[in-house]
C-alpha cells in the first residue's frame, strides 16, 4: 500500500511525543525514521492480516494503523503461546542451535520487543534455518512464522523415536550437536529413501546394493517429475507414520524442490549414501 507522507506525519509524531516524553524534538533522525518504519511495519500488517476481512479500505490511515498495531500484539501472545505449548514436548536432539534460537532467543525475543515503538525489529538473528522462507519477514512475523516452523517440526519429529533421529544426525554428521542444518529435512530425506525401495520406516539403514536401485528410481525423471514423485512420498510418509495433519505435510512439502536437486546431484555423482545413510 501506498500513503501520503501527511498521512503518516502524525502518526509519527504523536509516537515521537510519547517516546521521548512529550518532547518530539529531542528525538534523533535515526529514531524518527525507525518510528516511521515501524507505523509502515503496523500498516502492512493490518493489509496483509489474515482473514483479509480486516481490511476495510474506507477507513482512515490512523484507523488501519490502530488495528495493525492491535493485530501485532495479538501476534506477540501467539509467539509466548506457541513457546508454551511446546515447551511441554520440544526436544532439541542435543543440537546447539536449535536450542539456543528457541530455549534462549525466544524469551530473549519476548523480553526486549518493542511491539509499540519498533515493531519492525527482529531482535534475533533466528540462527537454526527453518523449512520456511522468512528472509522478506521482520519483526514478530518472523518470530511467528519461525516458531510455528519449529512446532510443526517438533510434531513430525515426535512421529519417531528419539535415539532413531539422533541415529540419523550422528550418521550424517558425527559432531552433529554442533551443525546448522535443519533436522526435519535430515530425518525426511532418509524416510523418503525407505518409501522409495519400499522399506519399513521403522527399520534404520540401507544396504549397498539398495543405492543401485535407488539411482534407477530416480535418474529417470526431470527435476519436476522427482518433485511431483517425492510428495507423493511424503504424503505416505505420514500415512505410515499415522500422521494426517495437512499442516504437517504443507510444511515438508515446502522443502521437496531442495531434496529434489540434493537427489538430482547424487545420483549424478554417485553419492547417495550422504543422503540416504548406510546401515
Amino acid at each position: 500500500m501506498d500513503y501520503r507522507m501527511e498521512e503518516l506525519i502524525p502518526i509519527v509524531a504523536d509516537l515521537a511525543k510519547q517516546y521521548a516524553g512529550c518532547d518530539s524534538t529531542s528525538i534523533t533522525y535515526e529514531n524518527a525514521q525507525e518510528l516511521m518504519q515501524g507505523v509502515i511495519f503496523c500498516l502492512d500488517e493490518y493489509w496483509n492480516s489474515e482473514p483479509n476481512h480486516l481490511c476495510k479500505r474506507d477507513i482512515s490511515v490512523m484507523e488501519q494503523y490502530q488495528t495493525g498495531a492491535q493485530l501485532v500484539l495479538e501476534k506477540v501472545k501467539n509467539v509466548l503461546n506457541i513457546f508454551n505449548e511446546m515447551s511441554a514436548y520440544f526436544d532439541d536432539y542435543n543440537v546447539i542451535c536449535l536450542h539456543d534460537t528457541v530455549q534462549k532467543g525466544i524469551p530473549e525475543f519476548l523480553k526486549w520487543y518493542d511491539a509499540k515503538f519498533f515493531p519492525q525489529n527482529t531482535i534475533l538473528t533466528l540462527d537454526y534455518p527453518i523449512l520456511e522462507n522468512i528472509q522478506c519477514k521482520y519483526g514478530v512475523d518472523a518470530v511467528y512464522v519461525f516458531m510455528r516452523s519449529v512446532q510443526t517440526e517438533q510434531k513430525f519429529l515426535s512421529l519417531f523415536d528419539r535415539n532413531y533421529v539422533i541415529s540419523i544426525l550422528k550418521q550424517m554428521v558425527p559432531e552433529y550437536e554442533h551443525m546448522i542444518e535443519n533436522i526435519a529435512s535430515i530425518v525426511l530425506m532418509n524416510t523418503i529413501g525407505h518409501i522409495a525401495l519400499g522399506k519399513s520406516l521403522r527399520g534404520f539403514g540401507f544396504q549397498e546394493e539398495e543405492y543401485q536401485k535407488l539411482s534407477d528410481i530416480f535418474s529417470l525423471n526431470s527435476l519436476a517429475e522427482t518433485e511431483g514423485l517425492l510428495k507423493k512420498m511424503v504424503y505416505r510418509v505420514l500415512q505410515e507414520m499415522g500422521a494426517s495433519d495437512s499442516q504437517i505435510y504443507d510444511y515438508l512439502c515446502k522443502d521437496v524442490k531442495n531434496i529434489a536437486v540434493r537427489i538430482e546431484y547424487a545420483v549424478k555423482y554417485h553419492t547417495l549414501d550422504k543422503i540416504f545413510i548406510l546401515s
